[in-house]
């Protein structure tokens, strides 16, 4: 967010793009629906009630969202995202592993659907 603030591209700051300011509101909101997720599964976890699938949904959904922030931050960031000597290099290469430790996407859907199509 603060680079696009600053950075400057045809006139304007990046920021100031309509498609831009979308992407960052998009982003911001779903960031937002995350935190409130995450402190639920926290105040959960904090009482033993932490069920598996809701904490598979947890890592699933927030791992994803992490992936695709960085990958729009890097998009704004344009050629200077590759640069190694900007933090957001470091994050897009960093950001693909959490959606593997811990158990992959794929491992946290299959969690997921067992609970939601077991016989009740």
């Amino acid at each position: 967010l603060e680079y696009s603030m600053t950075r400057q591209a045809f006139g304007q700051r990046i920021a100031d793009f309509q498609a831009n300011r979308f992407y960052l509101a998009e982003l911001a909101t779903e960031i937002e629906i995350a935190q409130v997720f995450i402190d639920r599964c926290i105040a959960e976890a904090s009482t033993h009630t932490l069920d598996e699938a809701t904490a598979a949904m947890a890592k699933w959904w927030v791992t994803e969202l992490h992936q695709k922030v960085i990958q729009r931050a890097l998009q704004l960031h344009g050629g200077y995202g590759f640069m190694r000597e900007y933090p957001v290099a470091h994050d897009y290469m960093d950001s693909r592993v959490a959606t593997i430790f811990g158990g992959t996407t794929e491992i946290m859907k299959e969690i997921i659907g067992r609970r939601i199509t077991r016989p009740r």
